[in-house]
C-alpha cells in the first residue's frame, strides 16, 4: 500500500465518455457563453461558459460548463428546443467529469 496522499496522486476521472486527464486537452474549446437551465423550479436559467465538448458540435453529446459568478462546474446537454439543461452540478471540474 502506498503512502502517497490523494492530493499528491489524484484519481483519474471516472466517466463513461472517454474523457481522461491525458486527453482532456483534445476536448477543450474556446469558451463561449450559453444560457443553462438547471431543470429545477427554484433556480432560474443563467449564463454559463462552455469550456469543453464531448463532440465537435455543442448540440451533439454533452458539454462541460463553468459558472463564472458562483464558480461552479457542470455537465449540460443540448435540448431540441434550443436550451441547455444542467444534468450534473459540481464544485470542481474533476467532480463534474466524474459525474458524466
Amino acid at each position: 500500500m502506498s503512502s502517497t496522499s490523494s492530493a499528491e496522486n489524484p484519481s483519474p476521472f471516472n466517466n463513461f465518455h472517454g474523457i481522461t486527464r491525458e486527453n482532456l486537452d483534445s476536448y477543450l474549446v474556446k469558451p463561449f457563453a450559453v444560457r443553462v437551465d438547471s431543470d429545477d423550479i427554484e433556480t432560474n436559467p443563467r449564463e454559463m461558459w462552455i469550456i469543453a465538448q464531448e463532440r465537435s458540435r455543442p448540440e451533439d453529446g454533452y458539454v462541460v460548463v463553468h459558472d463564472p459568478l458562483e464558480g461552479g462546474w457542470g455537465i449540460a446537454e443540448y435540448e431540441s428546443d434550443g436550451r441547455y439543461i444542467l444534468v450534473v452540478g459540481a464544485e470542481s471540474l474533476a467532480d463534474a467529469l466524474d459525474g458524466m
